[in-house]
């Protein structure tokens, strides 16, 4: 589906109503993510400035001008030498009526910490903002095209996990399962994988994260797998767990708590009209485990948000504050993301990808059973 340029014209005029809000004068974006939400365009290093009250402009390898105007319909402006690049930053900044400009930088994984203090060192007189406030508000939740794009990112992340299990089996490597579950999930149309993909066997089921080793699946072996395919920027995200052999009642018991606990948080949020928050929903899920059997082994961070990035907001375990999020109509959700570790036992996640509308919606289907392979 093509996203037609006014869509990305409206997204603008929004961020600029936010920044007007706030008294923020120009947000630079640095990302990939948020250029190609306020663009559609994809870029090796963008940058992009949105003044509050004036128009967006972009700024590329001098080569790239006449592409760049095209695709984004924006101003671009050259350069040829890192110098040049600069000198546009901070004769835009000068050119702002105000002495003291505000600007609105993202703080997160996308602007490493050198970058930004290049930024100031150019720029002495600027205060710099986390330009979280412009871009989450907007982000966080999906209009069609964004929706249309993370639908067909759920049925990748589904066919990534018949692959997987198609491959999985006792002498295979974790990181032959990864190769050939990228490699086919990419043929079938996902541009990349938002994160290198999670295959955790026997005692590494029990890791809070994961990779891919050379190490060979063993018969008996709790294998975890999470993956997360893209499509035109969108990410899905889904977990699953397998067990090498036959599975023992408690590994059994464990799954099923998961299993559970993953069907009530939906149903909270299905039911909520929104009025749950990420904490409320990390509370019941803390009680529900210790009814079970399982209180000590809870790990908070079991609902995130999800889109251009596979985290973002609410995005609890990295920002604490996103504890207070409510759950509202619109949202694209991961439901399943931390581990439930159990010393002895394995580790054990049912991940999926939904989007709260009137009724929830699983983006991803693959089977939630403890599958035997």
């Amino acid at each position: 589906m093509s996203v037609p340029r006014s869509v990305y014209r409206k997204r603008i005029r929004r961020a600029q109503e936010q920044m007007e809000s706030a008294g923020i004068d120009a947000f630079l974006a640095l990302s990939l993510e948020n250029y190609r939400y306020f663009t559609g365009d994809v870029r090796k290093q963008p940058r992009m400035f949105i003044p509050a009250n004036d128009e967006p402009f972009v700024i590329v390898f001098e080569s790239e001008i006449e592409e760049a105007e095209r695709k984004t319909g924006l101003e671009a402006k050259g350069y040829r030498a890192l110098h040049e690049m600069i000198g546009h930053v901070v004769s835009f900044l000068n050119s702002l009526d105000t002495e003291t400009p505000t600007v609105a930088v993202e703080m997160e994984f996308s602007t490493p910490a050198f970058l930004l203090e290049r930024f100031r060192m150019a720029n002495p007189h600027v205060e710099v903002v986390d330009a979280k406030q412009i871009v989450a508000p907007l982000r966080k939740f999906k209009d069609r095209y964004e929706l249309d794009f993370m639908r067909k990112a759920g049925k990748l992340a589904d066919i990534a996990m018949e692959k997987a299990l198609e491959l999985l089996r006792p002498g295979v490597s974790e990181r032959e399962i990864a190769l050939e579950v990228e490699y086919h999930v990419r043929k079938k149309g996902a541009e990349r994988l938002a994160f290198p993909m999670f295959v955790n066997s026997g005692e590494r089921s029990l890791w809070l994260h994961g990779l891919a080793t050379d190490r060979k699946i063993e018969d008996g072996d709790v294998v975890l797998i999470d993956v997360g395919p893209v499509y035109e920027g969108y990410c899905a995200d889904i977990a699953r767990t397998f067990v090498v052999g036959n599975a023992t009642e408690e590994q059994r018991r464990v799954h099923r708590a998961y299993v559970e606990m993953q069907e009530k948080t939906i149903e909270a949020i299905e039911g909520s009209k929104g009025e749950v928050s990420v904490l409320d929903l990390e509370r019941r899920n803390a009680e529900f485990l210790k009814s079970v059997g399982f209180g000590d082994s809870y790990v908070r961070g079991f609902v995130h948000g999800i889109g251009l990035n596979f985290e973002e907001t609410p995005f609890p375990t990295i920002f604490p504050e996103d504890l207070r999020e409510i759950i509202e109509k619109d949202m694209t959700l991961s439901v399943g993301h931390s581990v439930l570790s159990v010393r002895g036992v394995g580790g054990f996640r049912v991940e999926d990808t939904i989007y709260v509308g009137e009724k929830v919606e699983r983006l991803t289907t693959f089977t939630r059973e403890l599958l035997e392979v």
